[in-house]
């Protein structure tokens, strides 16, 4: 004899035959196998739900794509990537927005200013709670929970960023924190290169900055370092930009690569013997240019008829002025940070 169960309009048969046959009201029927199933082989087939918890079991749907109602096209090659709604919207009130109402998004959803796996990690973590974060994804994914307001993500990341920083990853960070716009990190890097600059400028991370960062450093009054080392670590960027841009590396080429940054030297403040030694020598400054500095050097002079800036870092601030230079008025420098 069959027991019948009944839940509202849900009726359950079980049989002898270890099947169970759901009635959904009076007009949609299904059976299903009750127990162990087997395999053709005749052996017991595995059931991926058996023995996990819920966050194994919610990523496995999530990486296998099983009853996805959601595909997001991600990158700049529009990735595909399956998602379910309810989940995305139970996490961050952008997708709730996005996925509900009157002006809610229906069909593919493209993303493309963020990575595949940026976003890949981005999403484990919405499912799973969990998130498997480096030094060279942790930026970006701090970047996507930012962006879909996942305020919990955003201080995983932020605390990954305070255990893990280090002068050695300063000037990497800086570059990513750039892309990314996240400006605290901009300063607490720039912030850890002014207090370690040698290192930091000799660094191979140094050498691929963007124009832009390159002139964050530069400029910066908290340099607490020699000027000749900030000159060649420049002169070291424009060389590999060079080569980066298939250019023969001469005065003039570094001279056009670097643009704007040449003017956040301050060689009115180098020793003379280095300006006449190196600089003079690499040509990467004009005879006026060289003029104007030499005498404003040799004290011939109060001012410069060139743009570069003559104020003193925080190295020459700490450690003294140099015997040969001529005490000059200095502005107050700017409080920075």
């Amino acid at each position: 004899m069959a027991k019948r169960v009944t839940v509202q309009n849900l009726t359950c048969r079980r049989g002898m035959d270890k099947k169970v046959t759901f009635q959904y009201g009076s007009g949609y029927t299904s059976v299903v196998g009750l127990g162990a199933s087997t395999s053709s082989t005749g052996q017991p087939a595995s059931d991926w739900r058996t023995g996990k918890s819920l966050t194994e079991s919610l990523y496995h749907i999530f990486s296998g794509g099983i009853g996805s109602d959601v595909t997001f096209l991600v990158g700049a090659k529009r990735q595909r990537i399956p998602a379910h709604t309810l989940i995305l919207t139970s996490r961050s009130p952008v997708f709730f927005a996005m996925f509900n109402g009157p002006l809610a998004e229906t069909g593919d959803v493209k993303v493309p200013d963020i990575t595949v796996e940026a976003f890949t990690l981005f999403l484990t973590y919405l499912y799973t709670d969990e998130v498997t974060l480096t030094v060279g994804t942790v930026v970006s994914v701090m970047s996507v929970a930012r962006k879909y307001c996942v305020d919990v993500l955003v201080s995983v990341c932020d605390n990954f960023l305070m255990t893990n920083f280090s002068p050695a990853i300063a000037c990497f960070l800086l570059e990513q924190a750039h892309i990314y716009t996240e400006d605290r990190l901009m300063a607490m890097c720039l912030n850890s290169i002014g207090l370690s600059p040698e290192k930091m400028l000799t660094s191979e991370s140094f050498a691929v900055l963007c124009p832009s960062c390159l002139t964050s450093i530069t400029e910066s009054d908290e340099l607490d370092v020699d000027e000749s080392h900030v000159y060649k670590a420049v002169m070291q960027w424009a060389e590999k930009e060079c080569i980066r841009q298939n250019l023969e590396i001469t005065g003039a080429n570094k001279r056009a690569v670097l643009g704007n940054v040449l003017s956040t030297i301050r060689f009115p403040i180098m020793s003379q013997d280095f300006f006449l030694d190196q600089v003079c020598k690499d040509k990467i400054l004009t005879s006026d240019e060289i003029v104007d500095i030499l005498m404003y050097i040799r004290n011939n002079t109060n001012t410069l008829v060139t743009s570069f800036n003559k104020s003193y870092r925080k190295h020459y601030v700490r450690h003294g002025r140099p015997i040969f230079e001529k005490v000059h008025k200095v502005g107050k420098r700017p409080n920075c940070w």
